[in-house]
């Protein structure tokens, strides 16, 4: 089987006491959201697999998923044949998620913990990264 890295968006209101207002938030995103990047990697045969063993984990239900033309408006995702390459979005735990594309990782290889996930390294050296980043060396206030 093959493992996948599946991106994801989570947008909350600045706010965070207060309903989302889709019409302010179309009108100036950057300052009615706060955006926070996830990452999560899958095990599965292929990228249409992949895609739905993550919205299964992640939006319950099918039908709480939502594909987004190219126009812009969404509707209900039809069956379960979906497509990597399409913009998604479903509401998780109050939260509004949106699918941002996915990868297919490379064996031996894990996400780049100092450039954020956007490649990858051998898993040794993403471990030796954490463990001396971890150290008081690089914590807050230290020397």
């Amino acid at each position: 089987m093959a493992r996948f890295r599946v991106f994801y968006i989570e947008r909350q209101p600045k706010d965070s006491g207060g309903q989302i207002d889709l019409r302010a938030a179309a009108a100036r995103p950057g300052n009615y959201f706060k955006e926070t990047d996830w990452e999560e990697q899958v095990e599965a045969a292929n990228a249409t697999a992949a895609l739905d063993t993550f919205f299964r984990d992640h939006a319950n239900q099918a039908d709480g998923v939502m594909i987004v033309e190219e126009d812009g408006r969404g509707h209900p995702v039809e069956g379960l044949d979906y497509d990597p390459d399409r913009t998604y979005i479903w509401i998780e735990e109050g939260k509004m998620m949106e699918y941002q594309g996915m990868a297919e990782a490379t064996a031996g290889t894990v996400s780049c913990p100092l450039c954020d996930g956007t490649g990858e390294v051998d898993d040794e050296i993403a471990q030796e990264f954490t463990d001396i980043w971890h150290t008081n060396e690089f914590a807050e206030g230290g020397s």
